[in-house]
C-alpha cells in the first residue's frame, strides 16, 4: 500500500484511544475505538473486518465525523485514509500535537470541535425541528452522530416528545444548556444515505 506508506511518512501518528461508531457500506453500524490518527489516516480497532476499499463514515464523539476508504488492515481492526481542510484541519493539528505531548481532551475542547462537525461535513447548520403535533421550530444543529444529534432550539420540547429533522426521525432523550439532545430512531440503509442525514 504505498499511499498509505507516504501518508505515514508526511504525517505524525499519534497513537490514543477514543471511542467512536461507524457505519459500513452495507449499512450495519459497530463499536469501535481510534488506535492512533494523524491529519491524513485513522487506524480504527474494530472486531468487525473491512475489505480494502471500503468507503465507511465514522464519529468520534472528541472529533467528530470522517469518511474515507479503507488502505490497509490489521489484526484487530483497519485504516483509513481521511481527507480534512481548511479551519477544521488547524484545529484537528493542534489537537493531535496536544495528545502527542500527553495533554488530556477537556470536555470544552470536545465541544467547540464538535461544534462544526455540520458545516465541515457539507451539512446546514440551520434547520428546523419538527414536533409531533406537527409544529415547525427553528433550530441549528450543534453536533451529530450516527446515532443522534444536538440541536440549539429556544424553546425546549419535553424529555421523549417525538421530533424530525431534516428526513432523520427521533426523540428528545435529555435539555442541554443551548437546547435538546436527540436520539434517532431511524438509521440510513447505507453509508452513502448518512452523508447528508438531515435531507
Amino acid at each position: 500500500m504505498q499511499p498509505d506508506h507516504d501518508e505515514r511518512r508526511r504525517y505524525q501518528r499519534v497513537a490514543f484511544e477514543a471511542k467512536g461508531r461507524f457505519l459500513a457500506p452495507d449499512g450495519s453500524e459497530h463499536p469501535c475505538s481510534i488506535r492512533d490518527m494523524s491529519l491524513g489516516g485513522i487506524a480504527i480497532s474494530s472486531d468487525a473486518p473491512m475489505e480494502i476499499g471500503a468507503q465507511i463514515i465514522v464519529y468520534f464523539d472528541e472529533f467528530g465525523r470522517f469518511e474515507g476508504p479503507v488502505v490497509r488492515s490489521f489484526d484487530g481492526g483497519f485504516a483509513i485514509a481521511t481527507a480534512i481542510s481548511g479551519p477544521r484541519r488547524e484545529r484537528l493539528s493542534q489537537r493531535l500535537e496536544a495528545l502527542a505531548r500527553g495533554e488530556k481532551i477537556e470536555v470544552s475542547a470536545r465541544r467547540a470541535f464538535a461544534r462544526y462537525a455540520p458545516g465541515e461535513a457539507g451539512l446546514e447548520e440551520s434547520s428546523v425541528l419538527i414536533l409531533a403535533d406537527g409544529q415547525s421550530v427553528p433550530c441549528r444543529i450543534i453536533d451529530m452522530s450516527l446515532g443522534g444529534a444536538q440541536v440549539a432550539v429556544e424553546n425546549r420540547p419535553p424529555i421523549g416528545t417525538g421530533v424530525s429533522i431534516g428526513r432523520m426521525t427521533g426523540r428528545v432523550v435529555r435539555h442541554t444548556e443551548e437546547g435538546v439532545g436527540i436520539q434517532f430512531t431511524d438509521v440510513p440503509e447505507r453509508a452513502t444515505a448518512f452523508s447528508r442525514p438531515f435531507g
